[in-house]
């Protein structure tokens, strides 16, 4: 087990910079990431007596800050051994949209397709673009997007300053038709973020963006790439050279 790969991809939002309405709170074995309404719980570090109780430390923790639903990631570094089950016993039940990820990572250049122009996002227009790209591929409500908007720039001040992002868009025909987000590290570059617009799907748009990080991650002197990928991306980079080193288990607690 390669801890170095295997950290950012279990626990991504300890290891991404804190965008505007982000806040990391250090808990007794945890890290909570609140963002809005919505929060995890990474980088769970526990004994075997001490699960329950920081159960009920996220749970305050999450009150005071509005939080509705925390969803704790449980891969291979977390412990004690067996923590999935005893946040069951806790209460928490597998996260419906996404109850199992899967770790990756390729040492080696992904294929890229014909047809698809990827270009680094490289000024605040870029961004606002791309990540309108993003939102419309998830279906995003148009009250979630408008708070967006409103700290895009300060969102893409953050980032820039980082040192350690970089976003992608691809184009189509001139238009563009996909997003993605690369966040460097010391041992591998991580896919922190990829989407494509329902009217590209299929034409190679995430499979150049993926070359794209490759070559930034290479060109940052880390030849490989890591990710926690779920249900919908895992084959397709599997079929890209990927190979599996582990899984994340997501809980969900809504009790608050």
């Amino acid at each position: 087990m390669d801890a170095a790969l295997l950290a950012p991809a279990e626990e991504p939002g300890l290891w991404t910079p804190p965008s505007p309405g982000t806040h990391v709170v250090a808990g007794a074995g945890f890290s909570l990431i609140a963002r809005h309404e919505r929060a995890t719980v990474e980088g769970v570090r526990l004994q075997e007596a001490a699960v329950g109780a920081a159960v009920a430390e996220a749970r305050a923790l999450a009150r005071t800050r509005g939080v509705t639903e925390v969803v704790w990631w449980v891969g291979e570094l977390s412990r004690p051994a067996g923590l999935a089950e005893r946040l069951l016993a806790e209460g928490l039940v597998p996260y419906a949209d996404e109850p199992l990820l899967v770790t990756l990572t390729v040492d080696r250049p992904p294929p890229a397709p014909a047809g698809v122009e990827v270009s680094r996002v490289s000024d605040l227009d870029a961004y606002r673009e791309a990540i309108e790209v993003d939102w419309d591929a998830w279906d995003m409500p148009e009250d979630a997007r408008a708070r967006r908007r409103a700290a895009a720039a300060a969102a893409w001040e953050v980032q820039e300053a980082s040192g350690c992002i970089e976003h992608h868009v691809a184009r189509i025909d001139g238009r563009a038709a996909g997003f993605s987000r690369l966040v460097a590290t010391g041992a591998a570059g991580v896919l922190m973020g990829g989407a494509v617009a329902p009217r590209a799907r299929g034409r190679g748009a995430y499979r150049a963006l993926v070359r794209a990080r490759w070559e930034a991650s290479a060109a940052r002197g880390t030849p490989r790439l890591v990710t926690a990928a779920g249900a919908m991306s895992a084959p397709v980079l599997e079929r890209l050279g990927f190979e599996r080193i582990g899984e994340v288990r997501l809980l969900v607690d809504t009790r608050t």
